[in-house]
């Protein structure tokens, strides 16, 4: 397999590793571990340094005039289920709540949802609701209403990601084209999970989300060649038990956490992080 030989992923959030170099103050300070006095008041304001660029992106990092403009990276990601009431409506809000949280002004990413047969006057349900990763992502679910997937809403998505088998046959069913870039949920989660080093060898930091998902497809076709299926279906808890709702939202949190790392990684190559927790 191949090795990632470029430099790890960075997390602003936590302190440096003992073999990594502290950041320097930017007031003129000692930086960290150098001795003396100083050594607490440089680590702390090189950690809220690195808070702030992590927070602000361009805004903060010195002379912002000296960077040339250009086009800000985008990526369209549609999620499709039946009722879109429950798996793709809980996906699509988990989703872009973290792509929001990486990106903040260095990329758009526009995540939205469908069903092949949503009923409109159904809402989210409440121990979905419960389950929601945040208190934004469980007001945007409340909002919500099923949409119909349609020819129109796969037009120009750059993935498509389907709860299961039946669900990707509907999208083809649709847009033939769409085959090479859409994915059931859990089939990218075995993706991301499995062959995480393999893709980050593939796809360079920055190449974009057309890359990502090309890679994406060329792995899938490898393991399928190879007798492997890395799609299968994420059950519905529609009507079940809560604790239905629970084990759908726990298995697709990981592979939503996973998703939005790769799709910030290729859509802004100045991006410097560690998987996330849990990964």
């Amino acid at each position: 397999m191949s090795r990632d030989h470029r430099p790890p992923i960075r997390n602003p959030f936590l302190p440096p590793t003992p073999e990594e170099p502290e950041v320097p103050a930017r007031d003129g300070g000692h930086p960290a571990g150098d001795g003396g006095d100083a050594d607490a008041p440089a680590a702390s304001t090189a950690r809220e340094d690195r808070l702030a660029e992590f927070r602000l992106g361009p805004a903060f990092r010195p002379h912002p005039a000296d960077r040339v403009p250009g086009p800000v990276p985008s990526a369209r990601v549609l999620v499709v289920c039946t009722g879109n009431i429950c798996r793709s409506a809980y996906v699509e809000y988990a989703l872009q709540a973290q792509l929001n949280a990486l990106l903040g002004d260095r990329g758009r990413a526009e995540v939205t949802s469908a069903g092949t047969e949503p009923n409109q006057a159904l809402t989210v349900p409440g121990p979905l609701l419960d389950r929601a990763p945040s208190r934004r992502v469980r007001a945007a679910l409340t909002q919500h209403r099923p949409q119909q997937l349609t020819g129109r809403s796969l037009a120009g998505q750059d993935l498509v990601l389907t709860a299961t088998d039946d669900h990707l046959d509907e999208v083809l069913r649709e847009d033939p084209a769409a085959v090479r870039r859409t994915f059931t949920i859990l089939g990218m989660g075995t993706l991301l999970r499995d062959h995480g080093e393999e893709l980050a060898a593939a796809v360079p930091p920055g190449a974009g989300v057309t890359a990502l998902v090309t890679a994406l497809a060329a792995l899938r076709s490898r393991l399928i060649a190879h007798g492997e299926r890395p799609d299968a279906d994420l059950p519905d808890p529609f009507r079940g038990p809560a604790e239905g709702y629970a084990a759908m939202a726990q298995t697709a949190q990981p592979i939503v956490e996973l998703l939005a790392w790769e799709i910030a990684r290729a859509l802004d190559g100045d991006l410097v992080e560690e998987e996330p927790t849990g990964a």
